[in-house]
């Protein structure tokens, strides 16, 4: 599953709760409910490519600008594309990008018709699919299809993004006195006044900059979905692997203003009819034909040093995997004990143990690959080069000198980052008793606090509606173990040296940790809604500061102040360091046309159909069929159990125009260069028909967001005659096939 942290949703994904590391302010991660939810300003990140036209080193590698795709069209035509350049990026006329979505702001999609429909993966739109069930309707067990379009159900605080244009504005920025002033000036004039949602950002540490101008239709509807066991089938242990038998996939409707223009929910509102919607083929792909995808790729660090690698793989990676699987088996035993809690919970656990996997997976790799030391040799190569001209040393001869020292040195402090961003804000409560945080100031000075009173107050029905407190007590308790051992004892919370803390004594059965969790629980106003509204309505210093949950809350804070500079003066060395390795590589390199690391804007990225040899000389075909699934049945299992309907299906071959020779395929894979956010991606063949959804990578390519290897990596999708399939003979809804344009 690519999303959350992979995305296809942290190509390094990210944790979902903790603390950024701006040296400004301090505040918390959103999960991804609460980002669909507050999606008023959509950050897209900017990319930017190398000016040279020259060629490209490996066909299958890089995520590239679809603004550039004359630069890359030739090598897309060598392998069988049959498109133009125009017929993929065109401001005045329709083509490929119209048809192409940002759902959320952690997925990607495509429009599959003139009114609208959207195809993207089921766990882009598990959280949207849980949020609409209920114990007596779970459309996450049972699956759902909207029998009429006036069943389909509303998917609030879902966005669906669509670019209008983007646009190189390097000179304008650079030549700027405040570039970030230039930068807001260049989009709040693009976004002539409220018709757009735009943003301008730095590509390759600060050297280029793009504005990118979207349209953000708020009105998305859920049309249908697959039960889970069919749309995970595989789970966890099938998650980043090859060979693949899951039915990947959701479908909503984007629904627009009589005008075709974004509007907010309303009964009155219309599909939206796009100015390019993708036609289906069933044709079937071979070995070798031309596939593209298109998304909103996550993030990758592809031009990090070896010492920055070596940091992540051998420190920050191990600590994410350590804390992960604590939350992970604290939330198990919760949802196993009761189906509300597992409902609750279904969404932010499929994507933690997404995130879990991946940097488990990139750990083992770097020891399996020895890509680091791919790595170290370029740079020897690098080195060589500085030392061969008196004007390169000056400026370069100390780059890879100094990333050494920098992470070297900043190892405690990076761990101490990470633990507070993915262990101390893991409890629910965190999230909203940070916002409390902002009254410590206007409470001591006595101040009006009036403003933040109201926020916090507008805020709170929604915490407490879904809030589990019985569950966020457990989990407090456990990460408040996991700090005070692994933490240094000079860099611990506050609160584990306060009287109340040390009045506690360990008891059988009843650690002090879980004790300190249970009185936090009990008396804060965090954990109960009735104390926080008594508070807001009267709030004074007094109780502020004497509230438990509170004092937590400043512990955190306190230990994050107190590594702030150390933290800050490292994200600005290592800045200006990333800046100038860039730049010197394209420098070595004048020739090549450099792509930028992957930042959750618009690209493409081009390959072919093809398998693969493990690392072990395993062979691995490039597709799946159905009888791999009947063969993996376990019924019962929650990762291989196969609906007695599809089953049958299955068995009795009736696959209707969906098979070839009495076979279903199920997947398939190709050499596309994907990270997290493109979970929901489109395949497309070379005449720009959908053939797949992308929703995964192989175990072999976990690497890629640091170090890409053409010969092992895969994109693996979900062939489109499976989903279409899984719509009409399993799901019913001919309704929805009736709207396709599909080739045969």
């Amino acid at each position: 599953m690519l999303k959350f942290a992979k995305n296809l949703e942290i190509s390094k994904p990210q944790v979902e709760k903790g603390l950024t590391s701006t040296p400004k302010k301090i505040k918390p991660l959103q999960n991804k409910k609460i980002k669909m939810l507050k999606i008023n300003i959509l950050k897209i990140v900017l990319v930017s490519l190398f000016s040279i036209r020259s060629v490209i080193s490996f066909a299958d590698e890089g995520m590239w600008l679809p603004i550039y795709a004359d630069v890359i069209s030739g090598n897309m035509q060598k392998l069988g594309c049959k498109l133009k350049p125009e017929d993929i990026y065109n401001i005045n006329h329709s083509s490929l990008k119209d048809a192409i979505v940002q759902v959320g702001d952690f997925c990607s999609g495509e429009i599959v018709s003139d009114k609208g429909l959207l195809f993207t993966n089921h766990h882009c739109g598990f959280d949207a699919i849980a949020s609409l069930s209920t114990p007596e309707k779970n459309h996450l067990v049972d699956g759902f299809w909207a029998t009429t379009i006036k069943d389909e159900l509303r998917a609030e605080g879902l966005t669906v993004s669509i670019l209008v244009y983007m646009k190189d504005v390097s000179k304008e920025v650079n030549e700027a006195e405040d570039q970030e002033l230039q930068k807001a000036m260049i989009a709040g004039e693009a976004e002539e006044e409220g018709k757009y949602t735009a943003g301008v950002f730095s590509m390759f540490e600060g050297a280029e900059h793009y504005l990118m101008v979207y349209r953000v239709f708020r009105d998305i509807r859920l049309v249908g979905t697959p039960p889970e066991v069919v749309g995970k089938f595989g789970g966890d242990t099938d998650n980043w692997m090859w060979p693949r038998h899951t039915c990947d996939f959701s479908v909503f409707r984007i629904y627009a203003g009589k005008d075709n223009e974004p509007a907010d929910y309303s009964a009155e509102n219309i599909p939206y009819k796009s100015a390019h919607s993708l036609p289906v083929s069933i044709k079937g792909m071979k070995e070798g034909d031309f596939t593209m995808t298109f998304g909103f790729p996550g993030q990758t660090e592809r031009y990090l040093s070896s010492y920055a690698i070596e940091q992540n793989v051998n420190s920050n990676y191990p600590a994410y995997v350590k804390i992960l699987e604590e939350r992970l088996a604290v939330m198990k035993a919760q949802m196993d004990a009761d189906p509300k809690t597992n409902l609750a919970m279904a969404s932010d656990y499929a994507s933690l143990a997404n995130s879990w996997k991946y940097f488990k997976g990139v750990v083992e790799g770097a020891g399996e690959t020895g890509f680091i030391q791919t790595k170290k040799q370029q740079e020897k190569e690098f080195i060589k080069w500085v030392e061969q001209d008196e004007a390169r040393k000056k400026e370069y001869s100390n780059l890879l000198n100094e990333s050494e020292a920098l992470y070297t040195n900043s190892t405690e402090i990076k761990k101490i980052e990470n633990y507070i961003n993915v262990a101390a804000f893991a409890p629910s409560f965190t999230g909203f008793g940070f916002k409390f945080y902002g009254l410590k100031e206007p409470l001591s000075k006595k101040e009006d606090a009036k403003s933040i009173v109201e926020q916090i107050t507008a805020e709170m029905p929604h915490h407490f509606k879904d809030y589990l407190p019985e569950s966020d007590k457990k989990m407090f308790a456990s990460m408040l173990k996991l700090m005070h051992d692994d933490l240094p004892e000079t860099q611990q919370l506050s609160i584990f040296s306060s009287k109340t803390f040390l009045k506690l004594k360990e008891k059988p059965g009843n650690s002090v940790y879980e004790q300190y969790a249970n009185l936090v629980a009990t008396k804060s106003m965090l954990f109960n809604e009735q104390k926080s509204s008594a508070f807001l309505k009267k709030p004074s210093l007094k109780k502020f500061d004497s509230d438990e949950g509170v004092r937590y809350i400043l512990s955190v804070v306190e230990l994050y102040q107190k590594s702030n500079m150390e933290l800050y003066l490292f994200e600005l060395q290592n800045e200006s360091l990333q800046k100038n390795y860039i730049k010197a590589q394209r420098e070595m390199h004048p020739d090549k046309f450099y792509y930028p690391d992957a930042n959750s804007s618009m690209r493409l990225s081009y390959g072919q159909v093809k398998p693969y040899s493990t690392r072990n000389k395993e062979f691995k075909n490039y597709y799946t069929n159905h009888y791999q699934i009947l063969a993996k049945e376990k019924p019962g299992d929650p990762e291989f159990d196969v609906p007695k309907k599809l089953h049958d299906l299955l068995v009795a071959k009736d696959f209707g125009q969906y098979a070839k020779n009495d076979t279903l395929n199920i997947c398939l894979i190709s050499g596309n260069d994907i990270t997290g956010g493109n979970s929901g991606s489109p395949l497309i063949d070379g005449e720009g028909n959908l053939v797949g959804i992308a929703f995964d990578g192989n175990w072999e390519s976990m690497i890629s967001d640091l170090y890409y290897d053409p010969a092992y990596a895969r994109t693996i999708s979900v062939d489109i005659r499976y989903v279409l399939f899984m719509i009409d003979k399993f799901g019913g809804a001919k309704r929805l096939i009736d709207e396709l344009v599909i080739k045969n």
